[in-house]
């Protein structure tokens, strides 16, 4: 157990292995706890980040760049001296299967993604960094990047430790989106080709 400074998390979810830069003050602390906020309640997950850099903003703000280590189960919180929350933490790292299951999972989430992707329209840089990817618990992650989730489903990635568990729900949550964006691209070509055929008999 390790006791950590909270910083709550309201609009977007910090994965493990992610850089994010937040305009908050951690005081001098080395490493801090992010847990996604729900309403009044905070989720039972968040992840610890080591503090990489210190910034000054204009104004005379502070800010400061995270980069996310691991999952870890948040506990018994805490104020201290000066009124910060703090929590006791609970780090949880990632086994790594390597049954059969999980394998046929990573490869059909990265065959998803990467359909996903070209409908997008991507240069093939983001797919290669998918490719990269050797840890199925890290794979499943990507889908924190994803534009088009909700705050909701990302904090429930979160809190799926279990990597093929975890694995599974960000298939069946980039399947969902693959489907959303196929209907989107042909109602798209079809009202296309539509104006094409009517501009064509005019």
């Amino acid at each position: 157990m390790e006791n950590l400074l909270l910083i709550p998390v309201d609009d977007s979810v910090v994965f493990p292995n992610m850089t994010v830069t937040l305009a908050i003050d951690v005081g001098d602390a080395e490493r801090v706890v992010l847990v996604p906020r729900k309403g009044d309640e905070f989720a039972s997950v968040g992840t610890v980040a080591n503090v990489v850099e210190r910034v000054r903003l204009p104004g005379g703000g502070r800010a400061v760049a995270l980069e996310g280590e691991q999952r870890a189960r948040i506990g018994a919180a805490s104020n201290d001296l000066t009124g910060a929350l703090r929590v006791e933490v609970e780090a949880h790292t990632d086994d790594e299967p390597v049954d059969g299951r999980t394998r046929n999972l990573e490869r059909e989430y990265r065959a998803v993604v990467e359909e996903l992707l070209e409908l997008r329209g991507d240069d093939g840089r983001i797919a290669a960094f998918v490719r990269s990817i050797t840890e199925p618990g890290v794979l499943a992650d990507t889908t924190g990047y994803a534009p088009d989730l909700t705050y909701d489903q990302k904090v429930e990635i979160l809190e799926t430790l279990d990597v093929t568990e975890r694995l599974e729900l960000a298939l069946k949550l980039q399947r969902e989106r693959l489907a959303e964006l196929q209907v989107r691209t042909r109602i798209r070509d079809d009202v296309q080709s539509g104006a094409e055929k009517q501009q064509r008999e005019y």
